[in-house]
């Protein structure tokens, strides 16, 4: 959190908070701080907010394309949880790990990501079965909350039917 708070002085504007529901930032320490001192935004919300750097906590994915329109020209951190596994969209954003300073990088091999991408271009693939993964990958391409939440759908289902061979 005090990457955001250097940010915020440095930028010269409060933070923002983006959650997937209010609720989701009052009960972590330190959230409940920015919630208070800065902005604390939903994408269902109607409020109005000044801009500033963003803290998108433990987003889905129309949560973090609501922050990644709010960053412009700002900062913004991502903060992960085991039920948002983003380090594929991590990876395809060039993001940069604030724990120890390195470039995220993908799990999946090169020829993988590449029809991934493909995929994403030209409209589906029925043969991944790396749902999760995928789905947090092409978030980094700015597939809307809608198409990837379908992208996961049909990629378990496609697991699915081939498994049943």
């Amino acid at each position: 959190m005090e990457w955001l708070w250097e940010r915020s002085d440095e930028e010269g504007d409060e933070p923002l908070l983006v959650t997937n529901m209010l609720q989701n930032g009052r009960s972590v320490r330190g959230l409940s701080e920015i919630a208070g001192q800065g902005e604390h935004v939903t994408p269902h919300g109607k409020k109005c907010f000044n801009a500033g750097p963003v803290l998108a906590h433990a987003p889905d994915a129309r949560a973090l394309d609501f922050a990644l329109i709010l960053e412009h020209g700002y900062s913004l951190a991502v903060l992960e949880s085991a039920r948002s596994c983003l380090a594929e969209w991590a990876a395809g954003a060039d993001a940069i790990n604030l724990t120890d300073g390195q470039a995220s990088r993908s799990s999946f091999f090169g020829d993988v990501k590449k029809d991934l991408d493909r995929a994403v271009s030209f409209g589906g693939n029925n043969g991944w079965s790396g749902s999760d993964a995928a789905a947090s990958h092409v978030m980094s391409q700015r597939l809307s909350d809608r198409g990837s939440r379908r992208l996961r759908e049909l990629l378990r289902r496609a697991r699915h039917t081939f498994h049943a061979f």
